[in-house]
């Protein structure tokens, strides 16, 4: 489970031989069944998750309904930023779509990573500042992408989120209604049969 981390470790920084047996030591496996929770709203996000396997949520309650912010999928990171370097309670709710497994490091074995191993240092530096870029992205189209706009690019750059992901949360993720996405699916399905 823990071999598609470690490759990406090597491919990123070119880690020596023995380094990926040291990231190893650090990490834990977490098991998950489908809608089991990783983490509740109110918990501090006190580590850096990475999906092996499975599909997990993040959402938060607003107003009494529930917003899905995010979908990672298998080789893919998340964490709460905020939570995690800040040490305060996360506002999210992490689950598992179906049966998942999760890498997780720990604040604290992460800092003890980070002297430990030199390239594992830079290899987080390159995640961090990948996850950052993608947000800042993510915040741009949705202040000004159209919502049609938004859609076809989660089509082309992640389409597993569309094949993997009921309509409520891809909607959610686009900053539209179940309703508006679906209008907009019928309108591009009958403009390339047109």
């Amino acid at each position: 489970m823990m071999d598609s981390l470690l490759n990406l470790c090597r491919e990123v920084t070119g880690m020596s031989d023995e380094e990926p047996a040291i990231v190893e030591r650090y990490l834990k496996t977490v098991r998950l069944k489908r809608k089991q929770f990783l983490i509740r709203e109110g918990r501090q996000y006190d580590f850096i998750g990475f999906v092996s396997k499975g599909a997990i949520r993040h959402f938060t309650w607003r107003d009494g309904v529930e917003k899905t912010c995010n979908v990672n999928f298998e080789n893919q990171f998340f964490t709460d930023f905020d939570s995690f370097y800040r040490g305060t309670p996360t506002t999210n709710n992490s689950v598992a779509m179906e049966d998942s497994v999760v890498l997780t490091l720990s604040k604290t074995d992460r800092d003890l990573l980070l002297t430990e191993c030199p390239a594992f240092e830079r290899f987080s530096r390159i995640i961090s500042e990948q996850a950052v870029q993608e947000a800042a992205e993510r915040a741009s189209r949705l202040t000004w992408d159209r919502p049609e706009d938004r859609y076809l690019h989660l089509l082309e750059h992640q389409p597993d989120l569309a094949k993997r992901v009921p309509l409520k949360h891809l909607a959610n993720m686009l900053g539209v209604s179940a309703e508006s996405l679906s209008r907009i699916r019928k309108r591009l399905a009958s403009s390339v049969f047109s």
